[in-house]
C-alpha cells in the first residue's frame, strides 16, 4: 500500500512539474561582464572576475581603480548593521569590486 502511494504521489510531482515548465517563461539571467585580461583592459570589464589575487591587482592597476572612493561605498553599505554582519558585508563590497 505504501508502495503505491509513494508512486501515485512521485507521478503526480514529475506530471506537475512538467506543466510548471512547459508554462512558465524563459528566464534569462544578467550576462556578465568578461575580466579584463580577456576583454584586452577595455571597459566595459570586471577586474572581480579575475582569477587570483595578483591579478586583480594588476588589473585594478591597469584600468587605473582608486581604492579610495570604492572603500567609502562599501563603508557606506556596510553601516547600519551589526559588528559582526557589517564586516562580512564590506568585505563582500570589497571583493565585488575587485580589492
Amino acid at each position: 500500500m505504501k508502495k503505491n502511494l509513494a508512486i501515485i504521489l512521485l507521478s503526480f510531482f514529475l506530471v506537475f512539474n512538467i506543466f510548471i515548465i512547459k508554462n512558465s517563461e524563459a528566464v534569462t539571467l544578467p550576462k556578465l561582464s568578461p575580466p579584463c585580461s580577456e576583454n584586452s583592459w577595455e571597459k566595459p570589464c570586471s577586474c572581480s572576475r579575475e582569477s587570483n589575487w595578483a591579478k586583480k591587482r594588476f588589473c585594478n592597476f591597469k584600468m587605473g581603480t582608486d581604492k579610495a572612493p570604492i572603500v567609502e561605498t562599501c563603508a557606506d553599505e556596510s553601516r547600519g548593521y551589526s559588528e559582526s554582519v557589517s564586516k562580512k558585508v564590506y568585505k563582500e563590497c570589497m571583493k565585488k569590486y575587485g580589492f
